[in-house]
């Protein structure tokens, strides 16, 4: 499996020479090799299929117009994330989420009456929507945390080569990310 990565590495860097010397159409590849990772990514982050598909589109152009900075000291999968996790970070400062979160209240959402988990898929739906709503209140070191490690599944690890901080601080931000919102959530 190492061997198998160090191939995608390699495939990886020669697609990424060749578009920044000129051959723009090579970033397709890149596109499709992980589109589908930074849409699950993104939609964790935001709850929102058609909001996701919009911002991970702004993450591959971001990329592409970046890629220039791109130094191969990482992979270009965590760089990617990287840019994925800044773009949804955008989008929770932004005046489209500013508005949803004036219009939505948390009591409109019924935080306080939370089914027990597992009763429907209904629930699970919701529960996520509310995880993600209260999520998206969070500073974005929490949020970027919480999002890779609570929502996507990512190791603890993973995330901190992901965000290039300790293993203790991931661990760190986690437990007061979960704390903020549990307290954001039974608050409202």
């Amino acid at each position: 499996m190492n061997e198998a990565l160090e191939t995608r590495a390699v495939i990886e860097k020669r697609i990424i020479r060749r578009v920044l010397a000129g051959d723009k159409d090579e970033f397709r590849l890149l596109v499709l090799a992980y589109q589908e990772r930074v849409f699950a990514v993104i939609v964790r982050m935001v709850g929102s299929e058609n909001t996701a598909k919009e911002l991970t589109q702004e993450a591959f152009i971001k990329a592409y117009l970046n890629l220039e900075q791109f130094r191969f000291e990482s992979s270009f999968s965590t760089w990617l994330t990287r840019i994925a996790l800044n773009v949804g970070n955008s989008y929770f400062s932004s005046r489209a989420f500013k508005e949803q979160s004036r219009t939505t209240s948390l009591d409109e959402m019924n935080y306080r009456e939370i089914p027990a988990p597992g009763k429907t898929e209904a629930y699970d739906e919701e529960a996520l929507a509310r995880l993600r709503f209260v999520a998206g209140k969070l500073r974005p070191k929490l949020r970027d945390v919480f999002v890779l490690c609570s929502l996507d599944g990512r190791s603890y690890e993973e995330t901190a080569r992901i965000l290039g901080i300790p293993v203790g601080t991931v661990r760190s931000r986690l437990n007061k990310a979960r704390l903020q919102m549990r307290q954001m959530y039974f608050e409202a």
